[in-house]
């Protein structure tokens, strides 16, 4: 029985030192996540889709802040959060986008029937 508590607490020990280690946050995640938002960029996320946009920017900053900090765990969850804001800001933008074709279609349809007649 003394053995137990003897072996339990050295059990704990490693186990807490375990979860306290933390692996670097990986170059690529950070690189996919910079891509997305400059994709979104690239589709006028800042006038379509702001808030989204501008949460993406805002989590990466944070990310690099919290990675200069060692905290990785933190880091990578800004970074989830921040590809997921991006995600959206680059959906939003291509739905306006496919939105504004297609009114711009409609328009030119109206003016060929209206030619016909």
């Amino acid at each position: 029985m003394k053995r137990f508590t003897l072996i339990i607490p050295a059990l704990l020990a490693l186990l807490m030192l375990g979860c306290a280690t933390q692996d670097p946050v990986s170059e690529s995640v950070v690189a996919q996540t910079e891509a997305r938002i400059e994709q979104a960029r690239s589709l006028n996320a800042d006038r379509h889709a702001p808030v989204a946009f501008r949460d993406a920017q805002t989590h990466l900053e944070a990310a690099q802040t919290a990675m200069s900090k060692k905290e990785f765990d933190r880091a990578r969850a800004l970074l989830e959060r921040s590809m997921a804001d991006a995600d959206l800001a680059v959906a939003t933008s291509q739905a306006k986008k496919s939105e504004q074709a297609a009114q711009e279609l409609e328009k030119n349809l109206r003016a060929l029937e209206a030619e016909i007649r």
